[in-house]
């Protein structure tokens, strides 16, 4: 890995990419804007592990933490049921049950996170996390409760240029049975620097595994820091398709972040295509547009979104929408 630090360039807003969980792009931000190594930048070198000795220790703690905040959120569907009342089969009608209708209530819980890592060679790291969530849901009884466990080993190949490997199980508990998965993947990702800012490269191949099937995803990501237009991130993903069930077979997506009468803003767009599955030998293909808005107001990020639904299904076609509450209130007090 070779670290230059270049000429004077337009100041970025580097609370961006450290927002969004991206230290390296700003390192590599500084590293091409500072003709000296600022405090940040000695900062971040030391927590990305390039400030590892090779006469120490093999594993180098660099960052660990841990965080107990509430949750907050409006859920359109939180069984999983089927939106409309009614459904039309080889041009007859059905009337859709209640019990398998669709249900919005309002959630509430707890989530608490924790995350350690260390440096085995100079800007090679090995991660770990893991989270736990509870919800309440008192209006029906649908509770919902999630477990993740993640552990990464991200090896510098190149210059800026990484190989990440990542191992990732979860389960999920959502009132009516539960659901685990493990997933595999391997990433390449590459940072560099053009006229129009800083960017990210990734290409990513992974497997999940489920009780039911086993599923391929292929990932591609592009991550763009700007002079003064914020930071963009898109992104598209090809899925397998697993017969008799509905999963993502491809995914678009465009995320920004930035600066709107002087509060940072999110805002994202994404098309969903799912298939696999059929009802009653009707083929099930579905379409879902997403447009979401994040806000940060005072120790609270409010977030909402609607979802427009298109399906070769008619009861599966629709418009919702939903909010979140994200608190930045640790409870730990860490």
């Amino acid at each position: 890995m070779i670290l230059a630090w270049a000429g004077s360039l337009a100041a970025q807003d580097l609370r961006l990419p450290l927002q969004q969980g991206q230290p390296d792009l700003a390192l590599f931000a500084l590293s091409r804007s500072e003709s000296r190594i600022s405090d940040l930048g000695q900062f971040l070198l030391a927590r990305q592990g390039f400030l590892h000795q090779s006469d120490g220790p093999a594993l180098q703690p660099l960052t660990s933490g841990r965080v107990l905040t509430p949750t907050l959120r409006y859920d359109a569907n939180v069984n999983d049921g089927i939106p409309s009342d009614r459904i039309t089969l080889g041009g007859l009608p059905f009337v859709v049950t209640p019990d398998s209708r669709a249900k919005a209530a309002v959630l509430a819980g707890l989530q608490y996170s924790s995350w350690q890592s260390w440096s085995y060679a100079p800007g090679a790291r090995l991660r770990v996390s893991h989270s736990l969530a509870a919800e309440a849901e008192p209006t029906y009884g649908y509770h919902q409760a999630t477990a993740n466990l993640k552990l990464c080993a991200e090896q510098p190949v190149a210059s800026w240029t990484w190989v990440d490997s990542c191992l990732t199980a979860a389960a999920q508990y959502d009132g009516i049975g539960t659901e685990a998965a493990l997933t595999a993947s391997q990433s390449l990702r590459h940072l560099f620097h053009s006229g129009t800012g800083f960017h990210q490269m990734g290409l990513t191949i992974g497997a999940t595994a489920t009780e039911g099937y086993q599923k391929e995803v292929v990932q591609v990501s592009h991550l763009l820091l700007t002079d003064g237009v914020g930071m963009w991130n898109l992104g598209y993903a090809w899925g397998e398709e697993i017969s008799a069930e509905n999963t993502m077979r491809r995914r678009l997506s465009v995320d920004w972040t930035g600066e709107v009468a002087g509060r940072l803003v999110s805002l994202s767009l994404a098309e969903t295509r799912t298939g696999g599955a059929a009802l009653f030998g009707v083929p099930r293909n579905d379409r879902r547009t997403r447009f979401a808005v994040t806000l940060p107001l005072g120790q609270v990020d409010i977030g909402s979104w609607i979802e427009h639904r298109e399906s070769t299904i008619d009861a599966w076609r629709g418009t919702d929408a939903g909010m979140s509450v994200g608190f930045r209130t640790n409870l730990l007090g860490g």
